[in-house]
């Protein structure tokens, strides 16, 4: 009976560790769908959130040249985990043009898409620095006066002109 009770706790605690090391992400969702919904939702509240408190001190001076440090140095973090919101085969070609912007040259130039997510976090990283700095009109050419994530010069542009797809009416 005590045998029996020992290799039930043994089991339990096998699987509830089993349980909590198992990776978690938007690469092991169950599906290729959640992995896009999750990466759209990523890019757009978590990145696209800083990216707005950026644009909004350059375009209209709302903000602080701190709010500008915090912001960027947080896009600078997030930036790097950009790659693992891109398993392979989660782009057009594989799922509707509707249900997702990424283009297929995501995986076939790995080493260029990375490239390109490594501009955005030393953007980010520099722009954080001139605000730290007290730099403002360095941070406003930085971050563009437009407000455009598009003309922007930490590094969005780039990605998103190779690696991203039009816009497909839903």
């Amino acid at each position: 009976m005590r045998l029996a009770f020992k290799m039930m706790g043994f089991a339990l605690a096998t699987a509830v560790s089993g349980a909590i090391f198992l990776p978690i992400g938007p690469s092991y969702a169950a599906s290729g769908e959640e992995v896009i919904n999750a990466r759209a939702d990523f890019m757009k509240d978590e990145l696209g959130g800083h990216w707005k408190i950026l644009a909004a001190y350059a375009k209209s001076g709302k903000g602080s040249l701190a709010d500008v440090e915090e912001n960027a140095m947080a896009l600078a973090k997030l930036a790097k985990k950009i790659p693992e919101h891109f398993p392979k085969d989660t782009g057009r070609g594989k799922y509707p043009d509707k249900m997702t912007r990424a283009l297929p040259v995501i995986w076939t130039d790995w080493e260029g898409f990375k490239k390109d997510v490594q501009k955005l976090a030393d953007g980010s990283e520099k722009l954080a620095r001139l605000a730290k700095e007290g730099n403002k009109d360095a941070v406003i050419t930085m971050i563009g006066s437009s407000g455009s994530y598009s003309k922007t010069k930490i590094g969005c542009a780039e990605c998103h002109k190779t690696f991203r797809g039009a816009r497909v009416k839903k």
